[in-house]
């Protein structure tokens, strides 16, 4: 079972890892588009329209990974004072009935979202702007399919966990900042 979990978290984490590497590839966009902007006075919707586009893509192949590092926003007020096994318990009850239910449903709708927008052939209201809509709008139930892998292992990791037979999964470690210190404590 922990080689299954073993295999899906390097899947998820394989893709969101592939996915930063178009950070250089948004980074090069941004700066073009500045660049004929200010210096050139070419604007161009179809570069706008790419930004957001390779943003989303960038933060949709993360988002499973995000959880399986524990990387994602949580707000922590009652889990930190509790006991790693409690923390366990919490997690699989707020993946069984919150993040898989919410997951299988922003899957389902994103399927329907892109079928819709394929049939309408939805494009940009510009000229200039991207057309066919339902090749980014795929990248929904995507990550979707991402996100219930990674879920999948944490799962599968926090049942062994609770089982005794595995250590705690990262997903809910306990993360511990680094003490920040005043400019009188520098000095």
């Amino acid at each position: 079972m922990k080689a299954f979990a073993d295999r899906l978290d390097r899947f998820v984490t394989f893709v969101g890892m592939a996915g930063g590497w178009l950070l250089f590839l948004l980074a090069a966009v941004v700066c073009f588009d500045v660049t004929t902007r200010k210096f050139f006075v070419f604007q161009s919707t179809l570069m706008q329209e790419m930004e957001w586009h390779i943003h989303t893509v960038i933060f949709f192949l993360a988002l499973g990974m995000a959880y399986l590092r524990g990387s994602h926003v949580r707000i922590d007020i009652f889990r930190d004072k509790m006991s790693e096994r409690a923390r366990a318990k919490l997690e699989l009850f707020g993946m069984l009935f919150l993040m898989l239910p919410f997951t299988f449903l922003l899957f389902t709708y994103g399927i329907d979202f892109v079928m819709q927008s394929y049939a309408q052939n939805e494009g940009s209201v510009s000229m200039q702007g991207i057309h066919h809509r339902w090749i980014i709008k795929s990248i929904i139930p995507t990550a979707m399919v991402l996100l219930f892998l990674a879920l999948g292992a944490t799962l599968i990791r926090i049942v062994l966990y609770l089982k005794g037979l595995a250590p705690a999964p990262e997903a809910f470690a306990r993360k511990e900042l680094p003490a920040a210190h005043s400019e009188t404590e520098a000095a």
